[in-house]
């Protein structure tokens, strides 16, 4: 590997990586550095089997928790209960472990970014040889649609044009040249005398000299910082997790005060005591939550895919939704990615528009309102035979070959009406004065129905100052006086200053001496057809994403490699509040703290690095937004693995962005991650829903257990009791709730901070309420039926009482915060049919199953009236929690 190439001369790379430029390696010198510097390919990080995605989902507090209470219950005898609570918790890690393992196995990636073949000089002859054997000292040789395979120092290039959209983010090829010296902190994008690793050949000759190979490429340190980059918890695990926790802590405390309290003061049995402590464990722990959690996101997950969004992790659905910073891509994501001439400006003064994007043949040309076409206009006619004559591009089914501002010019005059295929057999190319970067222009001969002509492109700056006279629109020819061109250049510089980039069209009538007369006598006395000019145009949909997303409370960012002025243009396009343009070295010269202070202010940075991508998303996320990166290129990697929600593009994407992102947008339409956080936001209100349901449940079984423990009546619910409530009569409902709909404000509230609890203080006020009038049901059915009839119909009645006022709760929870309609209670099928068997299974607990939980069996009349009742009190004061305006 060779340190800083870029500040040397060619013939000083090659001398200090031992090679002669003219020879290339020895076979035998090749074989030799490759075993030291092993072979140039990227390493991917060892994946997960399923045994270990299984294994890691006991890490999950209420899992162990639940482990504990089953071997607490082998220990005393009770058998049933612990297969019971082993059932669940074994279904539960099944689950998990087979979403995780199907997402981890959805893409292979970082190996594929190597060019499979590669041109290498090699004692002295050309030869083909796999990506992966070249070493640094190769000397290689690129040409038009090759892909690099290494990175490089040029040694000769000729008319080199290389598409570094992958690493950099500019949509424009770079154009390269060997002779160049650079400073050393020249930026990747700005080294012109480089070649990097997996980008592309768009037109042109290159001969270079590898300097670094595999992990050591450009693309290679940015794999190394993915794989460095630790994928943290989403904020909604860190919540769930801290929740485990508090619900751990007040087990721990309740179990160990019932404990005392029967081992002290009523002299109670040990082991009674112990299966009341599992009964308190088992009423505390939420068994179901973490089922329905992963339930509620495999369906977000579903219906994200359904509209073009693959998730890769599912916490990351609501995350995204969670998303307070899009922090974007230009490049691809809020672009075509597609240069497309957008505007003709005429040397007096008229402007035509084009429409259609990118190199699809859709759309025309227009003044105002009226389509003209080349028949409409000899100047017309004219900008269409330079832009299809002066042209080295091919366009075939809206794919190209070659540069790609030839390539919008190609279609610029395909919607002016001109058959390419037809003008190309008209004329005949007789010379072609190449482009050059000195020059800044490209002249061709041509021969066709008029004779010859010689047609022109180029720097406006160039083209105007070989103009002698312009074209009107009807055709006629005036002279171009130096007040003319002046103004001129002032209309270029508006046009370049709203991010387009400028060619000017220029022709004349030849002769024969054109054919041999020096390059400088044939590109003179030029006769001005006008400027187009040319964009990478916003997607049509981008506009009203923003917008949506704007309205939701989230800060759209763009964040890309190109030039400030592009990237501002494009911003204004899309409707992005006017603010900063941060370039990359002004992020350089500016601290953290002092990003921190402008950060809110910032609508673009501008020619970025990766590891200044990285650090923007660090922090907004210190400032505690919760951010969601999108992007497609490799240089975009390290910040879709660090930031919260990782988007990548699924097309244009290449695999390293899709291996290190969370989600992966399959049409690359930015309008798809609007309606994927809505999805976000959507399956957050039914966990939440599913949270507040179980909870109450849970919140009153405890109650009820601590309650006769203090009294001394024994034990109301056993842990297979508490277990057939957790899980059957509340987990059918609780997954019906997972296909709610989103509620009519969900895009119009604010997102989420970041650490905001999943319950907060009104949160638990509600639990409180519930519970004590779901506690307050229980024990009133329990001593009711007991004194009546027997304890044992008592522990029945009050089991039924509770499994009721839950399934009742979940009919008001379907709708959080508006009031309860009958209307709509039939449009979620799935919780109407969850409801349904929750009832059914709560009814046959107490009649078929009564001698199993070793409760009394009840009559259907008193079904009927503990199901009316509960419902009664349950739905009352939901109303009244609604109308009184107390919002969950």
């Amino acid at each position: 590997m060779l340190e800083k190439p870029h500040t040397l001369p060619p013939e000083e790379a090659a001398r200090r990586l031992g090679v002669n430029p003219a020879t290339g390696l020895s076979n035998e010198e090749a074989r030799r550095r490759l075993e030291i510097c092993g072979p140039n390919v990227l390493e991917t990080g060892k994946r997960k089997g399923f045994l270990e995605v299984f294994l890691e989902q006991f890490k999950n507090l209420f899992v162990l928790m639940l482990l504990a209470a089953t071997v607490f219950s082998f220990y005393v005898g009770e058998t049933v209960d612990a297969v019971l609570i082993l059932a669940i918790v074994l279904f539960m890690a099944i689950l998990g472990a087979v979403q995780e393992y199907r997402a981890e196995r959805i893409l292979e990636a970082l190996k594929k970014l190597a060019s499979p073949k590669a041109r290498v000089l090699r004692d002295g002859r050309i030869v083909m040889v796999d990506a992966s054997e070249i070493v640094p000292g190769d000397v290689i040789i690129v040409m038009e649609g090759d892909r690099v395979p290494a990175d490089a120092r040029l040694l000769e290039a000729k008319d080199l044009y290389v598409d570094e959209s992958t690493l950099t983010g500019e949509s424009v090829p770079v154009h390269k040249k060997a002779d160049t010296i650079l400073p050393e902190d020249t930026i990747v994008s700005d080294q012109i005398n480089m070649l990097f690793s997996s980008t592309y050949v768009v037109r042109g000759t290159g001969k270079a000299v590898v300097t670094a190979t595999g992990r050591n490429t450009y693309i290679g340190r940015i794999a190394r910082m993915v794989a460095e980059t630790r994928a943290e918890k989403t904020p909604f695990q860190v919540e769930l997790d801290r929740l485990a926790k508090r619900i751990a802590a007040i087990v721990v405390l309740i179990a160990t005060l019932s404990f005392i309290i029967g081992y002290v003061f009523q002299e109670a049995d040990l082991v009674d005591l112990l299966l009341t402590s599992i009964a308190l464990a088992v009423a505390a722990v939420p068994e179901g939550l973490p089922a329905i959690t992963v339930i509620v996101f495999s369906i977000a997950a579903w219906n994200m895919a359904r509209r073009n969004a693959l998730v890769r992790r599912l916490a990351a659905v609501e995350a995204l939704g969670s998303a307070s910073v899009i922090a974007t891509d230009k490049t691809g994501t809020l672009t075509v990615n597609e240069m497309t001439v957008r505007q003709f400006h005429t040397p007096d003064g008229r402007v035509y528009i084009t429409t259609g994007e990118g190199y699809r043949l859709e759309g025309g040309v227009f003044e105002g309102d009226k389509q003209v076409t080349a028949e409409s206009s000899p100047l017309l006619r004219l900008a269409g035979l330079v832009s299809i004559l002066n042209n080295n591009a091919e366009l075939e089914n809206g794919k190209i070959h070659g540069d790609p501002m030839e390539a919008a010019l190609l279609v610029f005059a395909h919607k002016l009406g001109m058959d390419l295929t037809q003008v190309k057999k008209e004329y005949r190319r007789l010379r072609e004065i190449a482009f050059s970067s000195e020059r800044k222009r490209m002249t061709v001969v041509v021969e066709g129905p008029e004779g010859l002509l010689v047609l022109s492109k180029g720097a406006p700056e160039i083209i105007i100052e070989r103009s002698t006279s312009y074209m009107t629109i009807d055709g006629s020819e005036k002279p171009l006086t130096d007040a003319e061109k002046t103004k001129l250049l002032e209309q270029v510089e508006n046009i370049a200053g709203k991010g387009f980039r400028v060619l000017a069209l220029a022709y004349r009538r030849g002769d024969k001496r054109d054919l041999e007369a020096s390059d400088d006598v044939v590109e003179s006395r030029l006769v001005l057809l006008g400027m187009v000019a040319i964009i990478d145009p916003p997607r049509p949909e981008v506009p009203e994403a923003v917008r949506r997303a704007l309205e939701a409370g989230i800060k759209v960012v763009m964040v890309t490699g190109d030039h400030p002025s592009t990237a501002r243009a494009i911003a204004e396009m899309i409707g992005l509040p006017r603010g900063r343009v941060v370039t990359g070295q002004e992020l350089e010269k500016m601290s953290d703290d002092e990003l921190k202070r402008i950060a809110d202010e910032v609508m673009v940075f501008a020619r970025v690095t990766p590891e200044h991508k990285a650090r923007i998303v660090r922090v907004y996320k210190e400032l505690g937004h919760i951010v969601a990166v999108t992007g497609d290129g490799v240089n975009d990697a390290p910040a879709l693995k660090l930031a919260d929600i990782g988007v990548a593009m699924g097309r244009r994407g290449t695999e390293v962005a899709k291996e290190a992102a969370d989600m992966i947008l399959l049409d690359d339409n930015f309008a798809t991650i609007v309606a994927a956080v809505e999805e976000g936001r959507r399956s957050f209100d039914n966990v939440k829903r599913t949270v507040l349901y179980l909870l109450s449940a849970n919140i009153a079984e405890v109650a009820t257990v601590f309650y006769a423990t203090i009294k001394g009546i024994g034990t109301i619910f056993n842990a297979a009791m508490l277990l057939w409530i957790n899980i059957v009569t509340d987990g059918f409902p609780a997954a019906g709730m997972a296909f709610e709909e989103a509620e009519p404000d969900v895009m119009k509230r604010p997102p989420r901070r970041r650490g905001q609890a999943i319950l907060g203080k009104p949160q638990f006020t509600y639990l409180l309420l519930l519970s004590t009038i779901e506690t307050v049901l229980t024990l009133s059915f329990y001593h009711l039926y007991a004194a009546e009839l027997s304890p044992a119909h008592g522990r029945a009645a009050g089991f039924l009482a509770l499994m009721y006022a839950e399934l009742a709760q979940s009919m008001a929870l379907r709708r959080l915060n508006t009031p309860l309609s009958l209307k709509i209670i039939p449009s979620n099928r799935q919780w109407l049919a969850g409801y349904i068997v929750g009832a059914i299974l709560a009814a046959i607990s107490v009649t078929v199953l009564a001698d199993l939980f070793r409760i009394g069996s009840l009559s259907p009349v008193d079904i009927a009236l503990i199901f009316i009742v509960s419902h009664v009190a349950v739905l009352s004061f939901e109303e009244v929690r609604k109308r009184l305006g107390l919002h969950v």
